[in-house]
């Protein structure tokens, strides 16, 4: 943990760091500015946003985007006592670590997005709404699921933070809020710009602590201390490495995902929080071409999704 701990202090206190999560930020605003202004659709507004984030590069970290137009993928889930068949999201938000070709820190976010149904105001699909909130136990009803996992499927939301909606907002804005407080603050199905930005519980809180065996507590702490000390106690408000509940634009986004706080820990250090979920990553990783990182038995699994896959690799071989 040393040197996952050290490089985001590094980071975040380097102003050429900043500098290239300010470009890139704008990057995302210039491409969603058009979009809007050429009235674009969902689909075309984030296939441009992905152009706009692929391949950019920061000293040891690297980003990734890519809009796959496979087959719709769908689940079935019960929504209390119904059936219901959905999407589970249409975007995928990842950030890992690695180092020796072994991933050391992971984290994942189902994104579903959506465009202003009037100004400032987007309505909410309930039973999706219900999926991303509670995350269910699932089966593939076609696509991915139904291909990759021949069984019924659980993923863990420690944090609340797996599923989120990533609100676009004219004349070129993206709001990223996690479905726990879309159900909070939703009013007769649909949530308000105005009741978001009026919500002040942000606090970030780390999920993953708990997965570290005592060695790594152990350095975690001291590391922390020694390098991070002056912003509180250890993992409580860490500005890297947590979970961000609101992100209220392009430039909090871009600096929330390039500091790994978007999204629910999948794994630390090998220590698995849930296999399903990492065997769904380690589909979406070969999908992005890290190839490096993916499992034999993953190689032959067919990807059928139409599905925005987007990466934060942070590649630490040389510390």
């Amino acid at each position: 943990m040393d040197s996952l701990i050290r490089t985001f202090s590094d980071y975040y206190n380097w102003q050429d760091f900043r500098k290239f999560q300010n470009t890139l930020a704008q990057e995302v605003y210039d491409t969603l500015g058009t979009s809007c202004s050429n009235s674009d659709g969902e689909i075309k507004m984030v296939t441009k946003m992905c152009s706009a984030i692929d391949s950019k590069k920061f000293e040891k970290m690297q980003f990734y985007a890519r809009k796959i137009h496979e087959s719709r993928s769908f689940v079935e889930f019960h929504n209390q006592d119904k059936p219901i068949t959905k999407e589970l999201a249409d975007m995928v938000i990842m950030s890992i670590a690695t180092k020796n070709r072994k991933i050391i820190y992971e984290k994942t976010a189902f994104i579903q997005n959506k465009k202003e149904d009037s100004e400032n105001i987007w309505k909410i699909d309930q039973d999706q709404l219900y999926l991303l909130h509670n995350f269910p136990t699932f089966k593939g009803d076609k696509g991915i699921f139904r291909k990759t996992f021949r069984h019924e499927v659980i993923f863990q939301n420690h944090s609340n933070s797996l599923g989120n909606y990533g609100l676009f907002q004219s004349p070129g804005e993206i709001v990223l809020v996690n479905a726990l407080t879309v159900y909070k603050l939703q009013q007769s199905g649909k949530i308000s710009f105005s009741d978001i930005r009026k919500y002040t519980h942000n606090n970030i809180l780390n999920n993953a602590f708990p997965l570290f065996d005592h060695h790594y507590v152990d350095e975690m702490f001291y590391n922390y201390f020694k390098y991070f000390g002056k912003y509180g106690l250890p993992y409580l408000n860490l500005p890297f490495l947590n979970n961000c509940i609101i992100s209220y634009n392009v430039y909090e986004f871009i600096r929330n995902w390039s500091l790994f706080n978007i999204g629910e820990v999948v794994s630390v250090y090998g220590n698995n929080v849930n296999v399903d979920l990492k065997k769904f990553n380690q589909v979406l990783l070969r999908e992005v071409g890290l190839y490096d990182f993916i499992s034999d038995n993953i190689e032959a699994e067919e990807f059928e999704n139409n599905l925005t896959i987007m990466v934060a690799h942070l590649n630490l071989d040389d510390d």
